[in-house]
């Protein structure tokens, strides 16, 4: 008898605060429903033998385990916002009679209504969701063989398991802040008078430089590379920044409106700049977690976005020719073999090649110094200062460029990677130095790139004897030898360039011995588009889970400061503030609540934009135009659903504050 009447309680208790526990309990099926469908994708066994597969699943990997933390972080910091809510609610029954050990069971019961329900609403909304998921990742992928949906009983159980200590967890904390608190405190509730915060002026300053710090390092890189590791460090500032500019430089610049008297005194101002001051300490941490937020948002969805649509200039950056074959260690005779082979096979299927070329180089790993280069044998190649210097005889530039140019041997035709030209008259490498006589803008053998993940030249000299000359002097000389790179586009149909292409790999390796591999670029695309459209769809689901979880911030944020400051607006009501006059005033409150995070979310992006365009460098993509309208594109839809937000929360906000 005694378990039904808290199983009512409870019920009658979520039924009564339903505005509060019904975002929470849509926004917890909604998480639980990703995750479970990510669970799903990454369970099918017809994935599994997908080609390129092992890259789609590492991604997918990393999403779940993203989603997985975010559930945590995010359903105990909104649960947070329902328990400060309901604190008078239970200080009231603590009053009336009901004891702590009653108030748990009834709390017990209604954590286990919201979680059971959420988990069992969530776990079958995700079978129903799983296929549009699923059907969405081939479409993006283009993956055209069908395959079949399964749902997976590990699925089923790693979800159910997860949130369900999630859900335990948040219920003891709960627990632990009734059972610490007195009836009078809980009955209070959050009608604790503030203190006007003190403008710390050091913070505010620590938060200005913190912030300056990353966007400067964000902007001084130039590697990809180093961006890469780079791009955690300047976040770290930036995020830390955020924090310390919300909860000092909020309150700073507040009371800068409010010695503007002619911005202070207007009676939508008054009210709105006077009481945020006052709640600044509680509402800045939510602030800057909603501008981290939205920030998390753009730069998701416009890295990823820009990933999908560029694939057309990454497939170009990666694979300057059709079919690129380079042989390891070669000679003359290596090369003539390598050339017999491709012609007899090209001819075998029908097909012919076009704008080829065909090189003959050394390439040495070296590092950039003030005066030259200088040989580098060992360590990683991925450096700052680490250069790829490939040095070839001027025949074979002569021949990709229908040129007829003669060189001595102190003199050389440059060729850098970097759309930055070399711009020098003189290349020096350890004691050997050219003079350079050319520097071409384009040269078939290599397109030039913004920011190439590693900088490179490439050297053209008299002949082969300059070379050997070069290798006998430097140290390690063991370890460097001749590349030999054939390249060209193809005419036919794909099934004939693929059938040359294996014929050729077969015949080079297995009958001759000839160390060195071939890239077919329609061999590799199939592979690129599911590593690229598994970013996009990753892309997608947890930009789509941040946006969810701004939007869930923001309004459990506005409704609980309207509960606050209800009596407030009564009081000015009484003494003569018309309806219209609160609703201006609620619309300048929310107002510079809702937008501060934004704009600051906006600058953030912006100050990361040349980093992000490194960093998405190294993945080939260097449209640069394509980067700018993406990140346009992704800031302009994603303000218009802010701004709807706003519409939404202002209209709830006023009718709690007007009540």
């Amino acid at each position: 008898m005694f378990k039904s009447i808290y199983i009512r309680l409870a019920f009658t208790n979520l039924k009564k605060n339903k505005r509060s526990y019904l975002p929470f309990l849509v926004t917890s099926i909604i998480t639980i429903m990703l995750f479970f469908d990510m669970s799903i994708i990454m369970d099918n066994s017809g994935i599994k033998e997908m080609p390129g597969a092992g890259s789609m699943r590492s991604i997918l990997g990393f999403g779940t385990v993203i989603v997985a933390i975010f559930a945590c972080v995010f359903l105990f910091y909104t649960n947070s916002f329902l328990i400060k809510q309901r604190r008078k609610e239970i200080g009231l029954y603590n009053v009336l009679g009901m004891g702590k050990k009653e108030i748990a069971i009834m709390m017990f019961w209604e954590s286990l209504m919201v979680g059971g329900a959420s988990i069992l609403a969530g776990i079958l909304g995700g079978i129903i969701l799983g296929r549009l998921m699923f059907l969405l990742l081939y479409k993006i992928i283009g993956y055209q063989t069908s395959l079949q949906y399964e749902v997976t009983g590990s699925s089923i159980s790693t979800t159910l398991i997860l949130f369900a200590v999630i859900f335990f967890v948040a219920f003891v904390s709960n627990l632990i802040q009734v059972r610490k608190a007195n009836p009078i405190e809980l009955l209070r509730g959050g009608n604790v008078g503030e203190k006007e915060p003190k403008t710390k002026i050091l913070l505010t300053v620590f938060g200005v430089v913190t912030i300056a710090a990353g966007y400067i390092l964000a902007n001084i890189v130039e590697n990809p590379i180093e961006a890469i590791s780079v791009f955690f460090v300047a976040v770290l500032l930036v995020v830390i920044g955020t924090y310390a500019l919300f909860v000092a430089g909020s309150i700073a610049f507040l009371k800068l409106l409010r010695k503007n008297k002619s911005f202070y005194y207007k009676a939508k101002h008054f009210h709105s700049v006077s009481g945020m001051i006052y709640r600044m300490k509680q509402n800045a941490v939510g602030l800057a977690n909603i501008c981290i937020l939205s920030t998390m948002v753009l730069v998701t969805l416009s890295t990823t976005v820009g990933l999908n649509l560029g694939m057309e200039n990454i497939m170009g950056n990666r694979f300057p020719k059709e079919l690129i074959l380079t042989i390891d260690q070669s000679n003359e005779e290596t090369i003539r073999t390598v050339d017999t082979i491709v012609a007899e096979e090209l001819n075998r299927q029908g097909i012919r090649q076009e704008n080829g070329y065909r090189c003959q180089y050394v390439a040495m790993v070296t590092d950039k110094e003030k005066d030259g280069f200088s040989f580098y044998a060992f360590g990683s190649l991925f450096y700052p200062n680490r250069v790829l210097v490939q040095i070839a005889p001027v025949s074979y530039y002569n021949e990709m460029m229908g040129e007829n140019l003669e060189l001595s041997d102190q003199e050389a035709v440059i060729y850098t990677s970097s759309k930055t030209p070399y711009g020098k008259d003189h290349f020096r490498i350890e004691d050997t130095d050219f003079t350079i006589v050319e520097e071409p803008d384009a040269i078939p053998m290599e397109k030039k790139q913004n920011f190439p993940v590693m900088e490179s030249y490439i050297l053209f000299v008299k002949d082969q004897t300059v070379i050997n000359n070069l290798i006998s002097s430097l140290p390690e000389s063991g370890e460097v030898s001749m590349e030999y790179s054939y390249g060209f586009d193809l005419t036919g149909s794909e099934e004939k360039k693929e059938a040359a292409a294996e014929a050729i790999t077969n015949r080079i390796q297995n009958d001759y011995g000839i160390g060195g591999y071939l890239e077919l670029r329609g061999v590799y695309e199939e592979d690129f588009h599911m590593f690229y459209g598994s970013f996009f769809f990753l892309g997608i689901f947890l930009g789509g889970l941040f946006l969810m979880a701004t939007v869930l911030i923001i309004y459990y944020k506005q409704i609980s400061e309207g509960f606050e400051d209800r009596n407030r607006y009564q009081i000015m009501q009484k003494v003569g503030m018309s309806r219209r006059e609160v609703k201006k005033t609620v619309n300048s409150q929310i107002r510079m609540v809702f937008f501060l995070p934004l704009g600051l979310s906006v600058l953030h992006l912006a100050a990361a934009f040349q980093l992000i365009r490194r960093l998405l460098s190294s993945f080939n993509l260097t449209n640069t135009n394509l980067i700018v309208a993406c990140t346009i594109g992704t800031v302009l839809i994603f303000a218009l659903i802010y701004a709807f937000v706003f519409k939404l929360t202002a209209r709830e906000y006023y009718k709690i504050v007007t009540r």
